[in-house]
């Protein structure tokens, strides 16, 4: 057996999961981290090994009756995106919590194939998990924490530290959901991670809870009982303080329990092979439990924890003060998992807050406190004004920006929560239609644009009114010697209807100046694409350090481009996307490597048939401005070649304050003379010439 399982039961620990569990889905290629997290909680406190010894130990004898009571967990998914795939919806949660809940009391329907001789030892753990319904602050809350953060790619502990992304652990079970978490300086893919309940410090411990790859949430295919579904399952069984099966191979103390027979190797039962039998000197010598949820076998095959797996997790929770604290009546109530005799608090949510014209947005009651008997909802402009439903589905005929009212009630009183704008619906088909060209002239571009600096945390892009490809201007992504490694900076597109480019192969294209700063510079720049009223982001297209630097050979410290030699054309075909009515962009900028890394300026962004560099309006209208400066008097000459071309001039602010020509249909070289009026400032202007394909400017100043 794995071990003798004895109140009295003193043994010396061989190798313990510390600090971090693996679960590795069937098929994949395993990197254990246990060693490497072993070693360093041992080197951070010693302690650790003789808690673990102490409480493996001195468990209280297996009872295989029921308790009174079922415990109840309180638990918030924090599900960190990066308005992908990861962003994962509230009805996978939710069905995550019911196979969970499925798992845990024995009632999965796939134990009917535990075979014979372990069907006795399969235990009811009588643990019931449920979605937090009152946050920390005394909020309602659907148990879900949506965060927007990049730190969701190869992520690792890193996510526990995001403002408002852990709460207090012993209150809550904490899941963070990611897009990819960080295996380690080897090969393979983890699946998620928990700490076991003796190797953190206590209540609000930075660490404690588990982080699961997104995609290993809910179900896969409709199969419920894949190795998604049960990943949480496992990890849920570390941090409620279990061991692998195979843990201590054929010898040693194994999992500390006697009715799980030992296993040799990670992924012995990787197949779950019938007669799989991998230890042989136990005493009776048993097949291999890979039914037991705590194997590395298949999610299929995984049916059950023993009897005395579901001692340690009782003992888990009446050993560990926060563990205990958690699933305490009170606070059961606090956490809102147990209802109050209390009028309820109308809170709600929604599965999407922008989305297009005839979209369907399914509502949410949320509210918490007291039980709702009743319910009103109120939606304002939409295609259905009212609704008495617990979850209605709602659409809207007319683009705007809407409110809508939740008012809940029951025997005791009544609460009403309004939330102006709440929804914003957007058109199908995008007004903006290319060519959609941007060089970053207006000092109040951000402002007045439609295209959208996001703000990650501090950094963000910035405007050089120093630097430019072409004109005066251009954005800059600021990254610096000591900025923090892979932070992001991303700039978003307006919506654009890219159905007049179809078949004229569109592309996206820009001037980028950059140099490495050293052979290790890494930084990174990737253009997204988002279709429809959609705010999921898909890559596009991923440009290395390498393929941006002007000059592969060159290096230099806090690089500045001097001239047009050091930019670079930038493009990506659009092809895929000739036939969308309404899609944005975004251009984000990674920074790499601490220290190595250089800011990286983007210019002339071109959305069009024509890369930036050499769109025909730039080519065939042949701009000539003069004088420039001038006191009051300029003379502008261009070639107009498309038929109809209009002339004006804005001021710094992007309003017209002159019409210069309008509607001009004669063709070939143009000229006009033209003087300001005497009540027109003298300053910075921009003269702008639009043309059938396109528009151009040219930066004109007015002196005394």
């Amino acid at each position: 057996m794995s071990s003798n399982f004895t109140s009295d039961l003193t043994v010396k620990m061989k190798k313990i999961f510390i600090t971090l569990s693996l679960f590795i889905g069937i098929n994949a290629f395993s990197q254990c981290l246990t060693d490497y997290y072993y070693q360093q909680a041992i080197k951070n406190n010693p302690q650790i090994a003789i808690d673990a010894s102490n409480f493996y130990t001195h468990l209280q004898p297996t009872s295989e009756t029921k308790r009174a009571t079922v415990y109840i967990v309180p638990v918030v998914f924090h599900v960190i995106h990066f308005n992908g795939t990861e962003n994962i919806s509230k009805a996978t949660i939710e069905e995550q919590i019911r196979l969970l809940n499925l798992d845990f009391s024995l009632s999965n329907p796939n134990k009917s194939a535990i075979r014979s001789q372990f069907k006795n030892l399969a235990a009811d753990c009588q643990i019931q998990f449920r979605l937090a319904k009152i946050d920390p602050n005394g909020n309602c809350t659907d148990g879900i924490n949506r965060i927007y953060s990049s730190l969701t790619f190869n992520a690792r502990d890193n996510v526990k530290g995001i403002a408002g992304a852990r709460w207090d652990n012993s209150k809550y079970l904490n899941i963070w959901t990611v897009n990819s978490i960080n295996s380690g300086s080897g090969q393979g893919t983890t699946l998620g991670y928990a700490y076991l309940p003796y190797s953190i410090s206590g209540s609000n411990s930075p660490v404690d809870g588990i982080v699961c790859r997104a995609d290993c949430v809910g179900t896969l295919g409709g199969d419920p009982f894949s190795s998604v579904g049960r990943t949480l399952t496992h990890e849920i069984g570390h941090y409620l303080g279990l061991l692998h099966t195979f843990e201590g191979d054929c010898t040693g103390t194994g999992d500390y329990c006697a009715d799980t027979p030992p296993v040799t190797g990670t992924f012995a039962n990787a197949s779950c092979p019938s007669a799989g039998n991998s230890c042989t000197n136990d005493i009776p010598d048993l097949l291999d439990q890979w039914e037991n949820y705590m194997d590395y076998s298949g999610g299929t095959c995984q049916a059950m924890f023993s009897i005395n797996q579901k001692n340690i997790m009782n003992n888990t929770f009446t050993n560990f003060s926060f563990r205990t604290n958690m699933v305490s009546a009170a606070n059961l109530k606090a956490t809102g998992v147990e209802l109050s005799n209390v009028a309820p608090k109308a809170f709600f949510a929604s599965n999407k807050k922008v989305a297009c014209v005839g979209e369907a947005i399914t509502f949410y009651d949320n509210s918490c406190k007291g039980l709702v008997d009743s319910r009103q909802w109120q939606f304002a402009g939409s295609n259905t004004l009212s609704s008495n439903k617990d979850t209605p589905t709602i659409t809207y005929s007319k683009p705007g920006k809407y409110n809508v009212t939740l008012i809940a009630n029951n025997s005791i009183g009544s609460n009403t929560l309004s939330v102006y704008n709440y929804i914003e619906i957007l058109p199908n088909a995008s007004s903006i239609k290319p060519e959609l060209k941007e060089g970053f002239e207006s000092p109040t571009f951000t402002t007045t644009s439609n295209w959208k600096i996001i703000p990650i945390g501090a950094a963000k892009y910035t405007i050089s009114n120093t630097q430019a490809y072409s004109g005066f201007s251009c954005i800059v992504a600021p990254v610096t010697i000591t900025e923090i490694a892979t932070q992001k900076y991303q700039l978003v597109s307006p919506n654009i209807d890219m159905r007049p480019l179809k078949g004229l192969s569109p592309k996206i294209s820009m001037m980028v100046g950059y140099v490495k700063k050293t052979s290790a510079s890494s930084e990174k720049l990737r253009i997204y694409l988002s279709r429809g009223c959609s705010s999921e982001w898909t890559l596009l297209t991923l440009k290395s350090a390498s393929a941006l630097t002007y000059n592969s050979a060159v290096f230099a410290s806090n690089f500045v481009p001097a001239d047009q030699s050091q930019w670079k054309l930038i493009t990506n075909s659009l092809v895929g996307c000739e036939n969308d009515s309404n899609v944005q962009f975004m251009i984000e900028v990674e920074a790499g490597t601490t220290g190595a890394g250089n800011p990286v300026y983007i210019d002339d962004i071109n959305i069009s048939m024509f890369n930036t560099s050499v769109s025909t309006i730039d080519k065939s209208i042949a701009l000539n401005v003069f004088p420039n400066p001038s006191n009051d008097h300029l003379t502008i000459q261009y070639q107009n070649t498309t038929g109809n071309t209009e002339v004006w001039l804005e001021n710094i602010e992007g309003k017209k304050v002159a019409q210069i020509s309008e509607s001009n249909t004669q063709t070939g070289a143009i000229s006009i003379d033209w003087t300001k009026d005497q009540n027109l400032a003298n300053g910075i202007y921009f003269l702008r010439i639009k043309a059938d394909h396109g528009y151009i400017s040219k930066k004109v100043i007015f002196i005394n």
